[in-house]
């Protein structure tokens, strides 16, 4: 399937890999709250204490705005076709 995603996924001559959120470094996280701010999925929220969770992460639509503007880096995303 992620190949058949692949063929159709180009633009202006280069090729869009969807991608999922892999991981989110709570250790590196500065609870700044940007990340759910500019998700537009909604996949990220911020809870009561601060804390961004991942809280749906099957809505993720792998646009990666939220791993380019965390400054810390503390979420990473991932091919799709790297999914487990």
């Amino acid at each position: 399937m992620a190949g058949h995603l692949l063929r159709n996924l180009t633009k202006g001559g280069k090729t869009w890999i969807p991608r999922f959120i892999d991981t989110l470094d709570r250790r590196v996280c500065t609870r700044c709250g940007f990340c759910p701010k500019v998700c537009p999925a909604g996949v990220l929220h911020r809870v009561d204490d601060g804390e961004v969770v991942i809280a749906s992460p099957e809505d993720c639509r792998g646009c990666e705005v939220c791993e380019r503007t965390c400054k810390v880096g503390a979420i990473r995303c991932r091919p799709l076709e790297d999914k487990p």
